[in-house]
């Protein structure tokens, strides 16, 4: 059902029009023109009492604070999107708390019975009482099972669910008269903000969906003896009830603080070399790696928890991200502006020259300084920012949240390891992302994923060349005819039937290294290869031919 049509809680709304009352908020209100309405003469009726000195962002941080769970987490999602709220507020609100008060032992006895459909003592050996941790969300208790091993149960809310749809409506309803009636506040696209966080906190209540991502990270990482997660227990767990192996370490906060007795210089490369993997191999990442979010176990083994929000991007992605680190780091500004465009990120009609200095002038601020200094994921959130604000951007969300992440992993880098370099880490991955873009199989994919397209090329060609020299004799296209121009046909037909011979074999060789049978070499069926070699050949053949006569 659409937003607009379900019922408004009119008693949750009162609550937040008294606390924007409350924080001075009242403009907002009357600006929305909501004086007169059935819920907008509760603001004119609640005065507030309160001294504010704060600013703007501050003093909304503190009605999120008081509006509770959703509302939290929608502040703390705002704080990873500097590119829609900007920086300041996305500053302000990574200070939001997510200190919730614990729900009684009962409750969490009734939960955990009715998802796991038996009484507590015929599941486990013990089950503590007094909660670890308390969230929004859930809370989590320590238990054994009955083989003695040590777990930790997070026990969802209750009523969560039922809260957060309210408010969902109301932030919906709020966020369309903002965006209509504030031309102003337009820029902030506020729609687009609750779209995005509708999908994040969904994701975040659903305990099953974590618990395949933990799955699916540590299966991503099965090779490597450095990084762990914790281990899930399926049997145990329900989309209301997570239980994963219990984990003994120091967080990675309290080391950064306190680094006697760790491999600094070690932790620092499992660290960063971690995550450029997820980024740039897995393409399926950790959406907030802070220093909470990481433990460190014996040998120095870096350990990832909390799997309830993970960013996922595509091949192509990766390939284009893994180009746009390398330009940023070796400081190619028109390698940079031509990858932005190919990524879709800015239009092609951009005034290069403008934004070429205003790239150099973000570049100029790292250029020259020491390995400490230079924070990947801080150029990148600069970058967007005057993208977005300037040029009207297209900033895809994974290419923020990344850029958020990369700063917290360089954050912890640094502080482990004063002259750590992260160009070390990742160019390595980049280079062997990108060579296998021109991997015979990597190619061979591409062309089936796009054989039905080439054949439709191909199958094509004639009809419309025909078509293109009708009009030329009906006299729709006129033409003047010369030598020069006999010239320039001929060898454009030379060209498009070199080509049409090269997409053929390329088609064919990708049909027959798909079959992967017959005589092999190098992994590959020996015709398949040869078919490869063959369109190489010619390809090389056909781009010299361009070379040596084309116009100067």
């Amino acid at each position: 059902m659409p937003f607009s049509r379900k019922k408004i809680d009119y008693q949750r709304l009162k609550e937040i029009v008294h606390l924007l009352a409350k924080y001075q908020f009242d403009n907002l209100v009357g600006e929305l023109e909501l004086k007169g309405s059935r819920w907008g003469d509760l603001l004119y009726k609640y005065d507030s009492d309160l001294d504010l000195d704060s600013t703007a962002p501050e003093r909304l941080r503190m009605v999120f604070e008081e509006l509770g769970p959703t509302f939290i987490k929608l502040g703390q999602m705002m704080s990873t999107r500097a590119d829609l709220v900007g920086p300041e507020m996305a500053d302000e609100f990574t200070k939001l708390q997510d200190d919730t008060s614990p729900f009684d032992f009962d409750t969490v006895k009734v939960i955990v019975e009715g998802e796991l459909g038996k009484p507590l003592d015929q599941l486990f050996q013990s089950f503590e009482e007094e909660h670890l941790a308390a969230a929004s969300i859930g809370q989590v208790h320590r238990a054994v099972l009955p083989d003695g091993t040590l777990v930790a149960i997070k026990v969802q809310r209750p009523g969560i669910q039922d809260m957060v749809e309210k408010d969902l409506v109301i932030m919906h309803h709020l966020a369309d008269m903002v965006h209509t009636k504030i031309p102003s506040l337009q820029v902030f696209n506020v729609p687009e903000i609750v779209d995005e966080f509708e999908k994040s906190i969904h994701k975040e209540m659903d305990y099953g969906l974590e618990a395949r991502n933990t799955q699916n990270f540590q299966a991503n990482f099965a090779n490597d003896e450095g990084i762990r997660s914790p281990t899930v227990f399926p049997d145990y767990s329900t989309a209301m009830v997570l239980t994963m192996e219990f984990i003994r370490g120091t967080k990675m906060s309290q080391v950064m603080e306190n680094p006697e007795g760790f491999d600094n210089k070690l932790l620092a490369e499992r660290v960063a070399k971690s995550y450029f993997q997820q980024l740039l191999v897995d393409g399926f990442f950790h959406a907030d790696p802070h220093p909470g979010n990481l433990y460190v176990l014996e040998d120095n083994v870096v350990c990832y928890i909390d799997f309830g929000m993970m960013g996922h991007i595509d091949h192509d992605f990766m390939q284009n991200l893994g180009e746009l680190f390398v330009q940023v780091i070796d400081y190619k500004v028109d390698a940079i502006i031509n990858q932005l465009i190919y990524m879709g990120i800015i239009n092609d009609s951009v005034d290069r020259t403008i934004l070429k200095r205003d790239i150099m002038d973000i570049l100029d601020r790292y250029y020259g300084a020491s390995l400490s200094d230079i924070h990947l994921g801080h150029i990148l959130s600069e970058l967007a920012l005057p993208l977005i604000t300037k040029y009207q951007a297209r900033v895809p969300p994974e290419f923020t949240l990344i850029a958020r992440a990369v700063s917290l992993i360089e954050e912890v880098a640094y502080s482990l390891d004063g002259e750590f370099d992260t160009t070390a880490q990742f160019k390595p991955m980049v280079k062997k992302l990108l060579l296998q873009k021109f991997n015979p199989k990597n190619m061979a994919d591409v062309f089936k994923d796009n054989m039905f397209e080439l054949e439709h090329l191909v199958k094509n060609l004639p009809q419309n060349i025909n078509r293109l020299v009708a009009k030329i004799e009906n006299g729709e296209i006129k033409v003047r005819y010369t030598e020069e121009l006999s010239e320039d046909i001929e060898r454009t037909s030379n060209k498009l039937v070199v080509s049409i011979i090269i997409a053929a074999l390329l088609l064919g060789s990708s049909w027959i290294i798909q079959i992967n049978t017959g005589p092999m070499i190098w992994g590959m069926p020996i015709l398949g290869f040869l078919g490869f070699a063959a369109s190489g050949v010619l390809g090389v053949g056909l781009i010299i031919y361009i070379l040596r006569y084309r116009k100067i």
